[in-house]
């Protein structure tokens, strides 16, 4: 299924940020929490594939939120080995976190066109969420979030 290619291409990408030679402690935590997104997007899909059948739109916004997650994935991994992450992050951290609310803001279309999950309450409050990331340049904040983030994502993939 093309989602589950594209996921699997983000996943790779992901992966490209432990290989650098000096990491910044922050990039491979939201390199790993995007993993773990989709991951859960990833077996979110295949839970309601359902809904897929015979509904071409609904295969279009499924594809388009991979697409999303994959761009999300590509524009937090530094393409050189060689490049300082630290400055790397701050240089793509508001793109960043502005790709993952509009992430949450096509989840909310997908509410409500393909999973009608009811999980509308994650999504709404995960966008002021990641707009404080984006443009709050306090460390703690933001890893207060992402730790929220993981924890509740967690809980999603294995307790649900």
């Amino acid at each position: 299924m093309i989602p589950g290619i594209i996921y699997g291409v983000a996943i790779v990408d992901l992966l490209k940020i432990i290989q650098h030679k000096v990491n910044y402690w922050e990039i491979v935590f939201w390199g790993v929490l995007l993993m773990v997104i989709i991951i859960r997007h990833w077996i979110e899909l295949y839970q309601k594939l359902e809904f897929l059948v015979d509904n071409n739109l609904n295969f279009f916004l499924i594809i388009g939120q991979a697409v999303i997650y994959a761009q999300a994935a590509n524009v937090i991994t530094p393409d050189n080995l060689d490049t300082d992450t630290k400055a790397y992050f701050f240089n793509v951290r508001k793109a960043y976190f502005l790709i993952i609310a509009a992430s949450l803001v096509f989840n909310i279309l997908l509410e409500f066109t393909v999973f009608e999950d009811h999980d509308l309450w994650l999504r709404i409050t995960g966008i002021p969420l990641a707009l404080v990331c984006a443009f709050v340049n306090k460390v703690w904040i933001r890893t207060t979030i992402g730790v929220y983030t993981i924890i509740l994502s967690v809980k999603l993939i294995f307790f649900q």
